[in-house]
């Protein structure tokens, strides 16, 4: 269910970085395949990084796992034209993260967002503290990260967190693929002018969110309760 191990992630990361620099990139567009756009992180990815089921991450370890996903949102939202997010089925975990971190949002009437940090004993990262909370409200906002509320994605446009929501995949790709064909045929110095005001009210604090995500991350990741959590899963997956 495109679950995000540090390959994945750095895969995302680079293509990013690559389409960040090029004046020829008018749009982006992310998806899942398979029926989902992502579970979140891979933990059996982290439980291996931790010895295997059971074990502990460090400082250093807790640190490189988090910085993957802050350095993944921070990569969608360096690339200076619209980044467009097609979501059709769960977007869960650092997987929400990755949709929300995105310009223009499309997802199917199927489609959730689910901020699950808290299930096992994290806090949202990869900007999400800062997004849904800008996006939805503190009240919203608090119900998702704090109870683990799955928010459908009726709910989720109603609330003014994502731009459009569909029957299904085939009006889903109809209506992306209008979006595109509009953003492929305008300026693109006026798209990178639009993007980077927009971005100058509502993301202001984008990098400040990641940073505190960072640190409370890196000591989540090294508590009892993770690990706990960690080791019942990664076991019941192998």
């Amino acid at each position: 269910m495109n679950a995000l191990n540090g390959a994945a992630s750095r895969t995302i990361i680079d293509a990013f970085d690559d389409w960040s620099t090029r004046g020829d990139v008018r749009v982006v567009v992310i998806e899942g395949v398979g029926g989902s756009f992502s579970t979140g992180a891979d933990v059996i990815d982290i439980a291996d990084a931790a010895g295997g089921p059971g074990g502990g991450l460090d400082a250093t370890q807790a640190r490189g796992v988090i910085s993957s996903g802050s350095d993944l949102a921070r990569a969608v939202r360096s690339v200076g034209v619209p980044v467009v997010a097609v979501v059709d089925g769960p977007a869960a975990g650092i997987g929400a993260s990755l949709a929300l971190a995105a310009d223009l949002i499309y997802a199917t009437e199927r489609s959730y967002f689910l901020l699950a940090f808290i299930n096992i004993g994290l806090m949202p990262d990869g900007g999400a503290s800062m997004s849904v909370t800008a996006a939805v409200g503190r009240a919203r906002a608090n119900a998702m990260a704090l109870l683990g509320e799955k928010l459908p994605a009726a709910e989720a446009f109603d609330a003014g967190l994502i731009t459009k929501v569909v029957a299904d995949r085939t009006a889903l790709d109809a209506s992306v693929g209008a979006a595109v064909a509009k953003l492929a045929t305008s300026s693109a110095s006026a798209l990178r002018l639009t993007k980077a005001a927009l971005d100058a009210h509502s993301m202001a604090d984008f990098d400040k969110a990641l940073d505190r995500e960072l640190e409370g991350q890196t000591t989540l990741l090294q508590s009892a309760e993770f690990q706990a959590a960690m080791a019942a899963f990664a076991g019941a997956k192998r």
